[in-house]
C-alpha cells in the first residue's frame, strides 16, 4: 500500500522510478556542471564589450557609443602627451635658468643680508657656478639645449645651425625662468629684507639691497666701461663655452663622449665661477641679458619703483645690449682661430653660410636638432 502511493507521487510529478534511482545516483556535481543548481558555480564567461551590466553608468547606450566615448577618452590622452611634449622642452630651459638665479642670488641675500657672515663674494661666485652645473643639467634632462642665456642662444642660431623659430621661446623661457628664481628668493627673503631696511626698498645708498636681484656698477666706472666690462666677460664665456663643447668633436685626437654631460656641467660652472673671480667686481658680470632683465622685473614689482631702471645713468641696457654683441664677436674669433667643425658660418665658409642663413630665417628648410653641437651658459 506503501509502495502504490509512492508510485503514485511519482508519477504525480512525471517522473519515473528508473529516473528517480538515477536522480538519487548522480553526484551533485554533475548537477552543478549542468547548471541545474539556482547558484551556478561555473566561471562567467569573458565580457568583451561594455554594457550596461559592467557599465552601470552607460545604462544601456549600445556599442557604438561606448566605443565612440572611448575614442574621445584616448584621443584626450593623447592630446594631452602631445601638449606635454610640446611644452616640455621650453619649461626645462625656464626652470635651469630660475635654478640659476636661486642658487646664485640666494648667495647674494644670504650674505648681505647677514652682513658678510654667513657668506661673502667666494661663496657668491661660488653658488653661481654651481647654480649654471644644475641648471644645465635640469635643461638637458627635459630635452632642452640648457643655454640658459639669450646671447649663447643667439650665437648658437648665427653660427651653429639652432632653429631660428626657437629664438623668442628659449629668450622668453630664460627670461621668465630668472624672474621666477629672483620672486622665490624675494618670498624666502622677504622678512630678512625688511629686518635689514627697515621696509625702504632702496637701490642706492647704505642700506640697498636691490643688488640681491640684478648687477649694478660701482660708481666710479664710467659708460664705456661698463660697456667693456660686459663686453670682454661674454668674450671669454664664450671662449669657454666652446672650449667645452668642441671636446666632443671628431676631428679631435681624443674625444669627450657626448654622454658625459657631467664633466661638462662642472667645468662651465667652473668656467662661470673663474669668470666671477676675475672679472666680476666692477659690474657683477651679468653677461647674460635674461639673468639680469628677468629679476631686475621683479625687483621693480617688488617695490624698488623706476630707480632699477634709471639708477647709474639708465645702466639696465648694458647687461642687455652688451652680451649679445660680446657673445657674437667672441664666437667670430673662436671660429676664426680654433674651430673646424661640420657648421659651415661666416667665418669657415661665408657664402654657404648667408645661404643656410636665409634658409633658416625663411624656415624653408629646417636644419636637424642633431646637429646642435654648443651648448653652455
Amino acid at each position: 500500500m506503501e509502495k502504490a502511493s509512492a508510485n503514485q507521487g511519482l508519477a504525480g510529478t512525471g517522473m519515473s522510478s528508473a529516473e528517480d534511482s538515477n536522480c538519487s545516483s548522480t553526484p551533485a556535481s554533475d548537477f552543478s556542471s549542468k547548471g541545474l543548481y539556482k547558484h551556478d558555480q561555473s566561471p562567467a564567461p569573458m565580457v568583451e564589450h561594455e554594457n550596461f551590466l559592467t557599465r552601470p553608468d552607460i545604462c544601456g547606450e549600445d556599442e557604438e557609443d561606448i566605443e565612440a566615448e572611448e575614442r574621445r577618452r584616448r584621443i584626450k590622452v593623447s592630446q594631452y602627451k602631445q601638449f606635454r611634449r610640446d611644452i616640455r622642452e621650453p619649461l626645462s630651459e625656464m626652470l635651469g635658468s630660475a635654478l640659476l638665479i636661486i642658487i646664485g642670488d640666494g648667495a647674494v641675500a644670504q650674505a648681505l643680508l647677514s652682513n658678510y657672515q654667513m657668506g661673502n663674494e667666494i661663496s657668491i661666485n661660488l653658488c653661481f657656478g654651481f647654480g649654471l652645473t644644475m641648471g644645465y643639467l635640469t635643461a638637458i634632462a627635459g630635452g632642452a639645449a640648457g643655454h640658459l642665456n639669450p646671447a649663447i642662444t643667439l650665437t648658437n642660431c648665427i653660427f651653429r645651425g639652432f632653429p631660428w623659430w626657437k629664438l623668442p621661446i628659449y629668450v622668453l623661457a630664460q627670461v621668465m625662468g630668472c624672474g621666477v628664481g629672483a620672486a622665490c628668493v624675494f618670498g624666502i627673503y622677504r622678512n630678512a629684507i625688511t629686518t635689514y631696511d627697515g621696509g625702504q626698498r632702496q637701490v642706492t645708498g647704505p642700506l640697498r639691497t636691490a643688488g640681491i636681484y640684478c648687477t649694478y656698477p660701482v660708481s666710479f666706472l664710467d659708460l664705456p666701461g661698463r660697456a667693456m666690462q660686459e663686453f670682454f666677460a661674454t668674450i671669454v664665456l664664450v671662449f669657454f663655452v666652446n672650449a667645452v663643447a668642441c671636446q666632443s668633436s671628431p676631428r679631435l685626437p681624443y674625444k669627450l663622449p657626448a654622454e658625459w654631460n657631467l664633466v661638462r656641467a662642472l667645468v662651465l660652472g667652473l668656467s662661470l665661477y673663474g669668470i666671477g673671480a676675475s672679472l666680476g667686481w666692477q659690474t657683477g658680470y651679468a653677461i647674460n641679458p635674461a639673468r639680469d632683465f628677468g629679476p631686475r622685473l621683479v625687483s621693480y614689482m617688488a617695490g624698488y619703483g623706476r630707480e632699477v631702471f634709471t639708477t647709474a645713468g639708465h645702466y639696465f641696457w648694458i647687461p642687455i645690449v652688451m652680451p649679445c654683441v660680446g657673445a657674437i664677436t667672441g664666437q667670430l674669433l673662436f671660429d676664426f682661430i680654433v674651430y673646424e667643425g661640420e657648421h659651415d658660418n661666416l667665418v669657415t665658409n661665408p657664402m654657404m653660410a648667408v645661404k643656410k642663413l636665409k634658409e633658416n630665417v625663411v624656415g624653408s628648410k629646417k636644419r636637424p636638432e642633431a646637429d646642435i653641437e654648443m651648448r653652455g651658459y
